[in-house]
């Protein structure tokens, strides 16, 4: 029992051994897309019609499922020698239903002793007349905590929403001075209709694990943006020189309404599933905020070179937004080539056929932040109304002074082609410095944070991409490519503070100068206590009543330095970033005749996961954890230096935040594999028939990596227990008339 962290035997355990995860996944999903293209015109007029459908099962059993149907449009008319015009529409309606999250969290922690089902019970409830009798098992009639069945969040929910998406434009391109002097202008609408409806419906197993009332929310979300562009495009050449010109402006309007509602003991009939049709008038609820923004840019543009081989460039930007208290931004930035395989002295040889080097220095603006971003106080007031003292609150926001985030870029580097253009070599070396950072800053003087520019973020690196394409013979070709970036991220400066802490108090994330931003920051783990004797002869496991099975953390203060012997907030120390420091990627694509073959791999390594699962063991008592740590705890000497002991895993001293609760974030993933046969259906079967395209492709079908989790691509490096990325195998054809 010393393993598990328990010494008593229960007698009434069912004799199973329940593999969650398996029970609510489908063990394949079908995924069906299909499309139609017409193309056509004249010397005049051009158009473009589709459309498609497209349909995907969830992986969960339970309501989960997408589909989509698309048509779109477009024209093109050259109306005189001087004027072009055109039009695009494209309109989408999807139904999506969305499996409830928290099934993951459960299957997670479910104990496997549980089975799926309690028939015994359910029969139970039926014969007290209990109308929303569930027949799913509950770990509560085994004495744990909460229900543990994922299947109650999966079948008693269902998520609908239907999404409406109208994407259209309209352009015209009028040309001033033939050849040289061009003007456009273009006008976009996006509009987004979203309608949810997320029901709750009524089940009861036990007298904790019921829901007594059935619960819907119901919202209607609208997103409408319009941009409007205008461009002035001059070009000329004189002699050897070239030069091109433009100015701009750009204007976008942006507007967001939501409304939301909710209530409670709706009628289980689906065609009833409506706020109006509750029983219960006091359990509704309404909420709705809307947003509108505008921004409007200026901006131009001047490249030059001289016989292509001397190049210079500069563009300003001049941004406006309503987002920042500091509305206006400029951002400039130029640039310079040399192509050095133009010039007289290059030699004429076939290892290198062309040579480019370059630089360039500028400046962005990034305004994409949450427009109301504050903190609210709420305190207490008092009014005297007909001399009647009344109690009510007060509110009041708290906001940082908001400038525009700027983005200030250095690079240099080289395009080269060589052996005769079949090696193609692009890289780059590059310093971004993200200057007047928006950071979240803690208040003071009550909970919350603020957004505020106080830091300076650096991100510098190399990348370099390469490609080589060849041939055996005639028949079979082949090209192979390979791209690998590194990147190191600092915080330069904090404005005058020392470090700003950020994420969660149980899983402290910190920026500090030297350091990547929002570091993970805790205690090292220097092992395992293996017995009373290693226990008696140190003196911090002494004063925190510490035993065999706990972690032995780092006294980061040598012997003599003030705070040696006590584990503090001294001793933390920073343990790693969710920031990969490699990137890579490669491509092989081979051609046989009519056979084509690709394949695309990626991976990346250096940055850390935080396995949030594992750190709320402590909150979801006596439940299931993942197999590396169940089969990897301590229970005895000598059994473990990298795990406590299961008893371990539910003390306050395990649980404070350290290295055992990151793991490695790297992998290799095969991206996408494809092998297709092409026909030309006039050779093969005669005239007017149509050339086809027979494929198989498999995407994401293997990733390989270390981390206890079902993916190693997780947000901000925090596993919440995210919905796994599945393999897709297609079968597919494409028909050309």
């Amino acid at each position: 029992m010393q393993r598990y962290g328990r010494s008593r035997i229960n007698p009434n355990v069912p004799d199973v051994n329940t593999d969650w995860y398996a029970q609510i996944m489908k063990s394949h999903a079908t995924q069906q897309n299909h499309s139609l293209s017409v193309l056509g015109g004249n010397d005049k007029t051009s158009y473009s019609l589709g459309m498609s459908y497209f349909d995907q099962e969830g992986l969960l059993e339970a309501k989960n499922s997408y589909k989509r149907m698309n048509l779109r449009a477009s024209i093109d008319h050259q109306a005189n020698s001087w004027l072009k015009t055109g039009v695009n529409f494209n309109v989408s309606n999807g139904t999506r239903y969305i499996a409830d999250d928290a099934a993951w969290f459960e299957a997670y922690h479910a104990v496997p002793i549980l089975p799926v089902y309690d028939q015994e019970n359910y029969n139970y409830l039926l014969a007290q007349g209990q109308t929303n009798a569930s027949n799913y098992a509950s770990a509560q009639l085994l004495g744990y905590r909460g229900s543990q069945n994922p299947f109650f969040p999966l079948v008693y929910r269902d998520n609908r929403q239907d999404i409406r998406k109208v994407l259209s434009g309209i352009y015209a391109e009028l040309e001033l001075i033939p050849n040289k002097l061009t003007f456009k202008t273009n006008y976009n609408l996006s509009m987004m209709f979203l309608k949810g409806r997320n029901v709750g419906l009524p089940y009861y197993a036990t007298n904790q694990t019921n829901r007594l009332l059935s619960t819907i929310s119901s919202s209607r979300t609208t997103d409408v943006n319009q941009f409007w562009d205008n461009t002035l495009n001059y070009s000329d050449t004189f002699g050897d020189h070239n030069l091109t010109a433009m100015v701009g402006t750009s204007y976008r309007d942006e507007w967001y309404d939501y409304l939301g509602a909710s209530a409670e003991d709706i009628p289980v009939n689906e065609n009833a599933w409506y706020i109006g049709q509750t029983k219960s008038e006091a359990s509704k609820n309404a909420d709705d905020n809307a947003e509108r923004l505008h921004g409007i840019s200026y901006f131009g543009r001047v490249s030059y070179n001289y016989k292509n081989r001397y190049i210079a460039y500069a563009t300003v930007r001049v941004e406006g937004t309503q987002k920042y208290q500091e509305t206006w931004g400029t951002f400039p930035a130029f640039g310079l080539g040399w192509v050095v395989s133009e010039e007289d002295f290059f030699p004429d040889v076939d290892l290198i056929n062309y040579l480019k080097i370059r630089g360039g220095w500028g400046k962005l603006g990034n305004d994409k932040i949450a427009r109301q971003d504050g903190a609210n106080t709420t305190n207490p007031v008092f009014l005297a109304i007909d001399d009647t003292q009344v109690d009510g609150t007060k509110t009041t926001s708290t906001f940082g002074y908001l400038g525009w985030e700027t983005v200030t870029g250095t690079n240099i580097g080289l395009n080269a082609e060589m052996f005769n253009n079949r090696l193609s070599i692009e890289a780059d070396y590059f310093v971004r410095d993200t200057e007047d950072a928006a950071i979240p800053v803690s208040l003071k003087l009550q909970a919350g944070s603020v957004l505020r520019n106080v830091g300076i973020i650096r991100n510098s690196g190399f990348e370099m991409v390469g490609s080589w394409k060849g041939k055996i013979n005639n028949d079979l070709k082949y090209t192979v490519g390979a791209n690998i970036s590194t990147l190191k991220n600092e915080v330069r400066d904090l404005y005058g503070q020392t470090y700003i802490d950020g994420g969660q108090a149980e899983f402290r994330q910190r920026s500090q100068v030297g350091e990547p931003l929002l570091s993970f920051f805790g205690y090292e783990v220097a092992g395992v206590y293996q017995n009373q004797a290693e226990i008696n002869s140190d003196p911090v496991a002494a004063a925190n009543g510490l035993i065999p099975g706990d972690f032995k953390f780092i006294d980061q203060q040598r012997e003599g330095e003030e705070g040696h012997g006590v584990i503090d907030d001294d001793d933390k120390v920073f343990l790693g970033s969710y920031i990969p420091t490699l990137t890579y990627g490669g491509f092989v694509g081979l051609s046989y005749k009519n056979f084509e073959f690709s394949m695309n791999i990626m991976g990346q390594s250096g940055n850390k996961i935080l396995n949030r699962k594992r750190g709320e063991i402590i909150w979801t008592n006596d439940t299931n954890f993942d197999a590396d740590l169940a089969t990897g705890l301590w229970n005895g000497e000598g059994t473990s230096n990298k795990y406590p002991s299961a008893a371990g895993l539910r003390k306050g001293w395990n649980q404070n935040f350290s290295d055992y609760f990151l793991e490695d974030g790297a992998f290799f993933r095969i991206q996408n594999i494809q092998l297709a046969y092409n026909i030309k259906g006039e050779k093969l079967i005669g005239p007017g028939m149509p050339d086809a395209r027979i494929y198989v492709t498999a995407e994401k079908p293997l990733t390989l990596f270390k981390y206890n989790g079902f993916s190693p691509e997780v947000p901000d490096g925090i596993d919440r227990q995210f919905y796994p990325v599945p393999a897709v195998y297609t079968i597919g054809i494409s028909l050309k008339f």
